[in-house]
């Protein structure tokens, strides 16, 4: 039985890439939810006490922060993919590869800014620093010192890879686990709450969707081919 591609037809966009992102970033958002709902009833308080070992996650984390940049700054690996983007487009090349990199470049560097920016208004005491006296309390609004909500890490990592998922849904599993895995050393090394992690979860979720939209729109009013970097 012959398919659409066997014939030359493209898959409608619902029905391929965009059903795909749309699952991906809902399943970030979800988690999200989850762990920042159940962190502040609770959740929270138990992670902070449990005393657990993050492990060769810590090792992983590392990588990851040499890799792409962090070490030196939190603002240096969305900007580049902007700026690559912008170059692409100016060269007057195809619409698809620079626009989807534009849009995680974007999505990646908006938001690790709004996560950096909430930390001071919040003022929470991370798990270690809130241990410190040998008893747990939740801080909060103790001064822009005090910087656990929203994980930063995790918007960092999330604002790359959701943005990542919904251009590539055939490989959003992998993708997704690597701001996960991120989020769940932070926990394990006491520096970060479940609610930090799904709070930055949901912010990069959001960034990620709000932005693909505005790109679709624009799309479908100048008739412009989808950005689209891979297969579904």
């Amino acid at each position: 039985m012959q398919t659409d591609e066997d014939v030359g037809v493209a898959r409608p966009r619902s029905e391929s890439a965009a059903a795909g992102g749309v699952g991906a970033a809902s399943m970030a958002a979800v988690a999200g939810l989850l762990l920042l709902g159940g962190g502040l009833f609770g959740l929270d308080g138990l992670a902070a006490r449990a005393k657990l070992d993050s492990g060769l996650l810590d090792g992983g984390v590392a990588l990851l922060d040499l890799l792409s940049g962090k070490d030196l700054t939190n603002f240096l690996l969305g900007p580049v993919l902007v700026l690559v983007a912008l170059a692409g487009l100016a060269a007057r090349r195809r619409w698809s590869w620079p626009a989807g990199l534009l849009s995680v470049g974007a999505a990646q560097t908006l938001a690790t800014t709004l996560a950096d920016l909430a930390k001071p208004p919040f003022g929470r005491a991370r798990p270690f620093q809130a241990l410190a006296e040998g008893r747990w309390s939740d801080d909060w609004f103790a001064g822009s010192a005090y910087g656990s909500f929203p994980s930063g890490h995790v918007a960092f990592y999330a604002g790359l890879c959701v943005p990542l998922a919904l251009l590539f849904p055939r490989w959003a599993a992998a993708l997704l686990a690597v701001p996960f895995l991120v989020g769940a050393q932070r926990i394990l090394s006491n520096d970060h709450y479940p609610s930090d992690v799904g709070a930055s979860l949901l912010l990069a979720a959001a960034v990620a969707g709000g932005l693909r939209y505005l790109v679709d729109r624009r799309e479908i009013r100048s008739g412009a081919p989808r950005p689209r970097l891979g297969r579904a």
